[in-house]
């Protein structure tokens, strides 16, 4: 056993060796170009495997200059093309064009014009991309906020004076939602009126008053 495992070391000692001298008669650009390869890509599977088990693998990048509220971070509310996420996304298409097209591409300023726009690509693509999907779990999330100033009706008797919570059903976006009401007017208000929603008192629960 203690052979096998020995002799299993030898081989992997051996490849490694011959990739490292490989590595070493590369000139200095082609390494430049093999080592964003690969470490982007390491970056980008971790980033995946994060991403797939729910943990937020990106990191906002503030710049000095930058105004407050206006972070070059991921957002459903705006598109913003530098995090850290677009960046790995860049020098991973950076750098395997500058190693596959090594060989076809033989000006190297050419050649690294044609890496850094096929990064710019990559990072535009992750972007909008990530945009899109932030944009539409933003949408799909219900906030009892959106629906101050609406008009509901109401399926379940509000007592008056804010003795005790009644409920009402609201739209919003197409989809219809439940929720708990108060009523601070000196009368009850019955099942089948509408109301509109003035506020929001606490959590879910909010504040109506009768059309």
């Amino acid at each position: 056993m203690r052979f096998e495992l020995l002799k299993i070391t030898n081989i992997f000692n051996t490849m490694f060796n011959s990739l490292l001298e490989t590595f070493r008669s590369y000139e200095i650009a082609l390494q430049v170009y093999w080592v964003m390869a690969l470490v982007a890509s390491l970056l980008f599977i971790i980033q995946a495997i994060m991403t797939f088990m729910g943990f937020d693998a990106d990191t906002d990048l503030d710049a000095p200059d930058v105004p407050d509220g206006a972070d070059a971070d991921f957002d459903a509310d705006g598109f913003h093309l530098v995090s850290v996420k677009t960046i790995v996304c860049f020098v991973l298409g950076a750098g395997w064009t500058g190693v596959l097209f090594w060989d076809q591409i033989p000006n190297r300023i050419v050649l690294g014009l044609v890496a850094a726009l096929v990064g710019l690509a990559f990072m535009a693509l992750i972007a909008w991309l990530l945009y899109l999907v932030l944009k539409l779990d933003k949408d799909n999330t219900f906030r009892v906020e959106k629906v101050v100033g609406l008009n509901a009706d109401v399926y379940l008797t509000i007592p008056a004076n804010k003795a005790a919570t009644g409920k009402i059903m609201v739209s919003l976006d197409g989809s219809m939602h439940e929720l708990e009401a108060l009523n601070a007017d000196d009368e009850k208000i019955a099942t089948g009126d509408k109301v509109k929603i003035t506020g929001v008192v606490q959590g879910d629960v909010v504040l109506v008053s009768k059309l």
